[in-house]
């Protein structure tokens, strides 16, 4: 059972929380309130739609408690979701690398610039 609790602990979750958010004043104590909460990892206001989205290996229901006791406003879960990493946004994708440009068109002495008062300055074009 305790195995079981912390497999639980160990996924990232992302879980969307109604907040009524009316100024900026509210929407940084809510994200004062969230920035503490152990696990976190990422998260994102938005005051307009009054919508919290956090990112971490978290209790939603602890951070539900938390956001309510230091906020003193209602909130609400709004979805809970586990994110696996089978899914398509976290795939690797594998870009073949650009072919090399040969430099036999480019004549060397274009590049290089010799300075007689300094044979060992840096000169850059």
């Amino acid at each position: 059972m305790g195995k079981n609790k912390k497999v639980e602990q160990n996924k990232l979750i992302v879980v969307e929380f109604k907040v009524s958010m009316h100024c900026n004043a509210c929407e940084r104590t809510v994200a004062k309130a969230i920035s503490k909460c152990k696990g976190v990892e990422k998260f994102i206001t938005d005051m307009n739609q009054h919508m919290v989205v956090v990112t971490g290996r978290i209790d939603p229901k602890k951070v539900l408690k938390k956001l309510e006791k230091k906020t003193g406003k209602k909130v609400e879960i709004l979805s809970n979701k586990d994110q696996e990493s089978n899914s398509e946004s976290d795939r690797l994708v594998i870009i073949p690398p650009f072919p090399f440009e040969n430099d036999c068109c480019i004549e060397t002495e274009d590049l290089m610039m010799f300075s007689d008062e300094n044979p060992n300055a840096c000169s850059i074009m």
